[in-house]
């Protein structure tokens, strides 16, 4: 199963919310005339499974070898030295600067089996909070998922986390069974306090969790969705909300991706293909790129524009006719957690020269993508591909630049017309250039370290990633 976007940054294995990431990934290179040779069999393959420290350790190096994009900078360290197999993993990523003189590898990551499958699920058992700090550094909430312990205790976006509490667990993000928080909170951040206790519990995300029409201030109606996870599924809620912008003829679309983290590449294909026209039909959206072990793979290893569906998740079957909005320009609202696979939606479509007009903070910056590996209760994703738009172009490990700068702004409910993100979007809509910087959002501090001794972990640090198609729809 194959995997591109972000990850946990190297060496940091923080607080975990589950978020499926993109997919992407190859097939095996075709040979001329008749069955294509069988590929070799990996050395990997004789050492899964191994299940002592040395055997761990050897499965690690020896497939880091075999499918690293960066496997020959791998540094010389003494496995011997190791009694954290996860720690060996971490010393072996390429630290290295690339030609934006950034850290080749931060994404690579790995996890127990248990948080993978919900990364690809977008189920978890959680408290269904997402936390941001705001411009003055107080932990506020960001998003709530619907129906959960936080939905049901009554937070909501823009609340305030005043103080810590207890806990059984170091994290806001357990997936376990028994976890519970007790801590002070206020609705707004000069409100009334009281004190909440949270039981996990599981939680199903909702990738696309709304979709409305919104109108600028000029009287222009335009799209709004809210579009958070390429997860398992996102694509069959995608069709539906095309199809709705569709049947209202609307002519402007705002897709607000600020927490989409990434998940699979082939819904990040298949929303690009409805985003733009038939005239698209067939162009390049994705090819991957492989470190030279592998280049056999690459040229069954593209995702193009398409007007049917390649993929079924389970409503809308395989040729299923996309809907198509044909737009002329797409406004994406994004942030630092703008990431991987959403990353690709940018990329892919400009690569077509559709107009793709940011608004908010610079994005994420991972053109690279992994495949799931499995081994003695282990998930591990090393970065395996870069990808690249129809113009062969990937290099943006800096992330996409907005084209209007503006904060989140946790004053507001997501989709209102006042809240910052999207004013800032509708301005642009109306007027053809950013709104000025006095307008009433501010720019939040560039700073998203730990809130002081307000929690007991980070509050948002999660694995961003790229993947192929799961296992079976």
């Amino acid at each position: 199963m194959g995997w591109m976007g972000g990850g946990i940054k190297k060496c940091s294995l923080l607080a975990w919310v589950t978020v499926a990431l993109a997919a992407c990934g190859g097939g095996g290179g075709g040979g001329g005339g008749g069955a294509p040779p069988a590929p070799p069999t990996p050395a990997s393959r004789a050492l899964e499974n191994i299940c002592t420290a040395t055997g761990e350790e050897n499965f690690i190096r020896t497939y880091m070898g075999e499918n690293y994009l960066w496997y020959g900078e791998i540094p010389t360290i003494d496995a011997s030295l190791y009694t954290s197999v996860t720690s060996y993993f971490y010393d072996l990523l390429v630290d290295t600067a690339d030609s934006n003189g950034l850290p080749k590898d931060q994404f690579s990551f790995v996890v127990d089996t248990v948080n993978a499958d919900s990364l690809s699920t977008g189920v978890n058992v959680g408290y269904g909070v997402q936390w941001e700090l705001d411009e003055l550094e107080r932990l506020r909430v960001a998003f709530v998922a619907a129906g959960s312990p936080a939905a049901q205790a009554g937070m909501a976006r823009g609340g305030k986390l005043v103080q810590m509490l207890d806990s059984n667990v170091n994290s806001w993000y357990p997936n376990v069974a028994g976890a519970w928080r007790q801590f002070l909170y206020s609705d707004t951040p000069d409100g009334i306090v009281r004190s909440i206790t949270l039981f996990a519990s599981t939680v199903q995300e909702n990738p696309v969790p709304l979709v409305s029409t919104v109108t600028t201030p000029q009287g222009t109606q335009a799209g709004y969705l809210l579009f958070n996870d390429h997860s398992a599924g996102a694509q069959d809620k995608l069709i539906t909300a095309v199809q709705s912008v569709r049947s209202l003829g609307l002519r402007e679309l705002v897709l607000d991706m600020r927490y989409n983290t990434g998940g699979y590449l082939y819904v990040a294909a298949a929303l690009a293909s409805m985003l733009s026209g038939p005239q698209a039909n067939g162009r390049v959206f994705e090819a991957l790129r492989f470190n030279d072990k592998r280049t056999a793979e690459e040229p069954s290893s593209i995702y193009s524009f398409e007007g049917q569906l390649e993929y079924s998740e389970g409503t809308y079957p395989v040729g299923y006719p996309l809907p198509r909005l044909d737009l002329q320009r797409l406004y994406v609202l994004t942030s630092e957690d703008t990431c991987s696979a959403s990353e690709s939606l940018v990329n892919g479509l400009r690569g077509i020269d559709l107009q793709v007009i940011l608004v908010g903070e610079t994005t994420c910056g991972k053109p690279y993508g992994f495949n799931r590996k499995n081994n003695c209760g282990r998930a591990y994703y090393p970065i395996e591909f870069q990808g690249v738009n129809a113009k062969g172009f990937g290099n943006y490990t800096a992330g996409f630049a907005p084209t209007c700068a503006a904060s989140d702004d946790l004053g507001h409910a997501l989709g209102q017309v006042q809240e910052g993100l999207l004013a800032a979007a509708l301005h642009h809509i109306d007027n053809g250039v950013c709104a000025p910087a006095s307008s009433t959002w501010g720019l939040k501090a560039q700073s998203r370290g730990t809130a002081p001794s307000l929690q007991l972990s980070e509050p948002r640090r999660t694995p961003h990633g790229r993947l192929l198609r799961p296992a079976s729809p």
